[in-house]
C-alpha cells in the first residue's frame, strides 16, 4: 500500500476521511473530484540538541514553500532537500520560505537556501531582528545583554562566562544571519493553489512567534507554541522590544492559547513531534501547568519568607535553582525564563514585589492571599 495519502472530501464538504492515494492509482499532483489536493509534507530533520528533532514543512504548489528551515548543518540541509526531491520539488524551485519564530533550529538554513533558490522570506516583524547579522559589534552587544541578565538574576559569575560561551558558540555554529525578511502583522493570507493559510500572531514562546491556520479544513501548523509531548518557555525578552510593547512572555502566552483554543482546529501540525488532534485538551493541559506551576513558585517565596526591606529576599537564579535543581548552559536560560515569566504573574496581582538591591533584583512576598493563589491568579 501507498503510505501517502490525502484528505477526500463528500459533495458536502461535511465529512473527512484519509484515503490511501494507491486506492486511486493516483499521486500528489492528480485531480480528484475536480480539485488538484495539494499536501503538506512533514520534513522531520535532526538537530544536534537535547530535542533532537525538529519539523520543517514543504508545500508543492505553483509557488513552493517551506515552512521553517531546520538547523544549519549540512545533515540537516540534506534531510531537507532529499525530502523536497522526494514530493516532486528542488530546493532551486522555492518560491517563499514562511518562519514561525526565530530560533535557530527553525531559521538556521535560511541563508544557505535563499542563495540556492532566491526565495522570499517571511517572519513576524517582532522576531525579524533576531533573523539579523549585526556584525561582530552586534554580536557583542548581544552577549553583554545576557550577561547584564545573569548578574541582575544572581548567577555566580564563574557559572556566567562558561554559560555565555555555551549559548553563542551554539548559536555562531547552528545559524547564519540574514537580514533580507518580509516583516509580518499577523492576520495575512498565504494563497496557494488549493487552500489558503492565515497567519495568526501567537506571542509567548518569543514575541514574534505565528501559527498558520487553514480555516477551510482545520490544518493547524503551530511551530512551537502548541507541542503535544513538550511545554513551550515562554521565554525572556532580553531586547528593547520587551520595554517598548510591555512584553511579558507568560501573559502573552496564555493569552495566545485562549486565542487557539477557540480556533475550530482538526489537526496540529506541530514544530517537533508527530501531527496530533484534540487541541483543545492540549491547551487545557498547558493552563494546568502553568497554574501549577505559579503555585510552586508563590509556595517557594512563602517557604523562604523575609521581611520587606531586611536585605533577604530570593534572587531568581535561586528561585529557578528550587524549582530545577542544578541547571548548565542552555537550560540556565530557560530556567531562569520559566521562574521570571511566573514571578511576572504573581507581582501583577499583587501577590509579589521585586526589589532591587545593588546590581540584584530580589523578590518578596507581597501579601498573604485569604484565597487560594490559583484562583487569584485564574480570576
Amino acid at each position: 500500500m501507498n503510505l501517502n495519502q490525502t484528505r477526500l472530501f463528500d459533495d458536502k464538504l461535511l465529512h473527512l476521511v484519509l484515503v490511501p492515494l494507491s486506492d486511486f492509482g493516483l499521486n500528489i499532483n492528480h485531480i480528484i473530484n475536480g480539485l488538484r489536493m495539494t499536501t503538506i509534507h512533514r520534513i522531520e530533520t535532526r538537530t544536534p540538541f537535547p530535542i533532537d528533532r525538529v519539523n520543517c514543512y514543504y508545500i508543492k504548489d505553483s509557488a513552493p514553500t517551506l515552512i521553517d528551515a531546520g538547523v544549519n548543518t549540512d545533515e540537516s540541509f540534506d534531510e531537507v532537500e532529499s525530502a523536497i526531491k522526494k514530493a516532486g520539488g528542488t530546493v532551486e524551485g522555492l518560491k517563499k520560505i514562511i518562519l514561525t519564530h526565530a530560533h535557530s533550529d527553525h531559521i538556521g538554513l535560511v541563508a544557505r537556501i535563499v542563495e540556492l533558490s532566491v526565495a522570499e522570506v517571511y517572519i513576524h516583524k517582532w522576531d525579524a531582528s533576531k533573523m539579523a547579522d549585526d556584525g561582530e559589534s552586534g554580536f557583542i552587544e548581544r552577549i553583554d545583554r545576557f550577561r547584564r541578565f545573569f548578574l541582575q538574576t544572581g548567577v555566580p559569575e564563574s557559572v556566567i562566562e562558561k554559560t555565555l560561551s555555551s549559548i553563542f558558540d551554539r548559536f555562531r555554529l547552528f545559524y547564519s544571519g540574514f537580514s533580507g525578511v518580509k516583516p509580518l502583522e499577523g492576520g495575512e493570507i498565504f494563497s496557494f493553489d488549493d487552500f489558503c493559510l492565515e497567519v495568526i500572531h501567537t506571542p509567548g514562546h518569543t514575541p514574534g512567534s505565528i501559527c498558520l491556520f487553514d480555516r477551510e479544513n482545520g490544518t493547524f501548523l503551530s511551530g512551537d507554541t502548541l507541542l503535544e509531548k513538550i511545554s513551550s518557555n515562554p521565554l525572556v525578552e532580553l531586547g528593547t522590544l520587551a520595554k517598548e510593547v510591555d512584553y511579558r512572555s507568560l501573559e502573552q502566552f496564555m493569552s495566545s492559547l485562549h486565542v487557539i483554543e477557540a480556533l475550530p482546529v482538526i489537526k496540529v501540525l506541530p514544530g517537533h513531534g508527530g501531527p496530533f488532534s484534540d487541541h483543545r485538551k492540549r491547551v487545557g493541559e498547558l493552563f494546568t501547568h502553568h497554574e501549577d506551576r505559579i503555585n510552586q513558585v508563590f509556595n517557594i517565596l512563602k517557604d523562604n519568607e523575609a521581611p520587606l526591606g531586611t536585605g533577604s529576599g530570593m534572587t531568581l537564579f535561586s528561585v529557578a535553582s528550587a524549582i530545577f535543581g542544578r541547571l548548565e548552559g542552555i537550560d540556565l536560560f530557560l530556567g531562569l525564563s520559566e521562574a521570571k515569566c511566573h514571578l511576572e504573574v504573581l507581582e501583577k496581582k499583587g501577590l509579589v514585589l521585586s526589589q532591587k538591591q545593588g546590581i540584584l533584583k530580589v523578590y518578596f512576598l507581597e501579601n498573604s492571599p485569604g484565597k487560594s493563589v490559583r484562583d487569584i491568579v485564574s480570576a
